[in-house]
């Protein structure tokens, strides 16, 4: 302790006996290899956070941050709603958190049963169950990309007695979209059958699915509305077209390059329900369906009509039957009935909407070129231009992929130019960075701070050491004895002051290293004489 005492003693001795500009210099150099080794420290003990969860509800960001209090894990909140913990722990703290059950999300599930309390009446229980499905359909629509946050409202009539009175359930969905996202039909649908799936009797017509800004998205009768159903055909529209382009798009790229093909394809959609019914007769065709034959034979006596035919009996010409002058005779009577049927064609023809009227295909193709030498040498890339054949070839092959029907006066057009020139183009490709120097790049913050350090030893520490190593060994501060000044009484009575520590550290030198100072005083002699 006395040594460490003497040797700071020793120290603010030889700072006192600088001059004016080397205190400051001294003064700086500490200053700087402080400050450097704070900055050292601080940049390799900073902690680097990320986002532990973002958009939180204000119930889930407080649970969340009480367990986070609980564990001791440090945590910075931001202005979007999140939370943010060392990097290093992000994994941990989630497990942790799942194991607590957040976070819940929006509103409350089924966790509502898990502390039941005795004599709760059936009102209680149903309205508890109603929230616990409201919530959990919200948590299942909150997995969606582009929802941010949604509520479900449903309305369960109780069970009537006669199934005429029975009321059918109903569901109320209200998004709050990501900033940029859009729902198409197909995502409104998929909502719509989730829940109606969920909730026991409930139809999608029976589910409404509106927005923060009030526009409804999915509601029952949709298809009445012309804005909608605007909206669904160009969607439906857009959709086609898409696979349209995408077939001759990827067609022509392994023909001629992805790089040298552009296609836009327009689709001209029939968006009308039609339905035809027709019944087709073709009397030619006939066929019999039923012939009926009788034939009747009676055998008689021809008689002669005789007596007075308004008689009410006539009784005359039955005496007459039997007399002896009647000739036999045969009769025969032939009936016959044939019923055709005729050829009936019934037909049912419905038109879905959404059939293709017209289609047109526009193309355009760059290239080739060939390599030509400019008037200052240097080489340039000339246009040439594809035959007709060739461009024949490549219009056929876009007909047969989008299924050409010159009846509809469908269209397709193929033209062949220069492309812009890239203003990259003929340069030199990057050269692949070394993986040394990928390396030095990837720590160079690390690499910065140890050639600081270095830096700061090199021209510092060092120096310093080295200064206290001579000032441990008993050299003078001022750089070893000086002869006195003849005549020099008065300038040895005014650096007094300076000189008295210096030979109070003499002293202490000769009681501690009695033999040192014997050799020096030696020296001293010997230089004297």
């Amino acid at each position: 302790m006395e040594k460490l005492r003497a040797f700071f003693s020793r120290l603010k001795s030889s700072f006192l006996d600088l001059p004016g500009p080397q205190k400051i210099l001294t003064l700086g150099s500490v200053l700087l290899l402080v400050g450097s080794l704070a900055y050292l420290a601080v940049t390799f003990n900073q902690v680097e956070y990320a986002p532990l969860y973002s958009e939180l509800s204000e119930a889930d960001l407080a649970s969340v941050v009480e367990v986070l209090k609980e564990k001791k894990v440090p945590y910075k909140l931001t202005g979007t709603q999140a939370v943010a913990v060392p990097k290093d722990k992000i994994y941990e703290t989630r497990l942790a958190l799942a194991a607590e059950g957040l976070p819940r999300g929006s509103g409350v599930g089924f966790e509502i049963f898990d502390q039941q309390r005795l004599g709760s009446t059936e009102f209680v229980q149903r309205i508890n169950y109603q929230r616990a499905l409201q919530g959990e359909l919200a948590r299942t629509i909150n997995q969606m990309t582009e929802v941010q946050e949604s509520r479900v409202h449903l309305v369960l009539p109780e069970d009537a007695l006669f199934a005429e009175d029975q009321k059918p359930p109903r569901a109320a969905v209200f998004l709050k979209l990501r900033p940029g996202a859009q729902l198409g039909q197909r995502q409104l649908q998929a909502i719509a059958n989730l829940v109606a799936s969920a909730v026991e009797g409930l139809e999608t017509d029976n589910v409404t699915i509106m927005s923060t800004d009030g526009k409804v998205f999915y509601k029952k009768d949709r298809s009445e509305s012309p804005l909608e159903m605007s909206a669904h055909q160009l969607e439906v529209k857009h959709r086609v077209e898409e696979d349209l382009r995408n077939k001759v798009q990827n067609m022509l790229a392994r023909v001629v390059g992805a790089d040298k093909v552009v296609a836009q394809v327009s689709v001209d959609l029939d968006f009308s329900r039609v339905e035809i019914a027709e019944d087709i007769y073709d009397p030619d065709s006939a066929v019999v369906r039923s012939q009926q034959r009788s034939l009747e034979t009676s055998q008689g006596k021809e008689l002669t009509p005789r007596g007075n035919p308004d008689a009410p009996i006539n009784i005359e010409s039955r005496l007459l039957e039997n007399q002896p002058g009647a000739e036999q005779k045969t009769f025969n009577r032939q009936k016959e009935t044939v019923n055709y049927e005729i050829n009936r064609i019934n037909r049912q023809i419905v038109r879905s909407p959404g059939t293709v009227r017209k289609v047109s295909v526009a193309v355009v193709v760059d290239g080739p070129y060939r390599t030509e030498t400019s008037a200052d040498g240097n080489p340039e890339r000339v246009f040439v231009g594809r035959s007709p054949q060739e461009l024949k070839t490549l219009e056929d092959l876009v007909k047969k992929a989008v299924g050409f029907d010159e009846g509809r006066g469908d269209q397709v057009s193929i033209t062949n130019v220069a492309f812009a020139s890239d203003p990259l183009q003929g340069l030199d490709s990057p050269v692949p960075e070394n993986k040394y120097l990928a390396l030095l790049r990837q720590h160079q913050k690390i690499l910065f701070n140890l050639l600081l350090l270095l830096l700061v030893f090199l021209f510092v520490v060092r120096p310093f050491m080295k200064r206290f190593q001579q000032i441990g060994d008993g050299e003078p501060a001022r750089g070893g004895r000086h002869p006195a000044l003849p005549g020099g009484e008065e300038e040895d009575l005014l650096e007094a002051p300076k000189e008295l520590p210096l030979r109070e550290q003499v002293m202490d030198l000769v009681f501690e290293n009695p033999t040192q100072a014997a050799q020096v005083i030696r020296a001293w002699i010997k230089e004297d004489a």
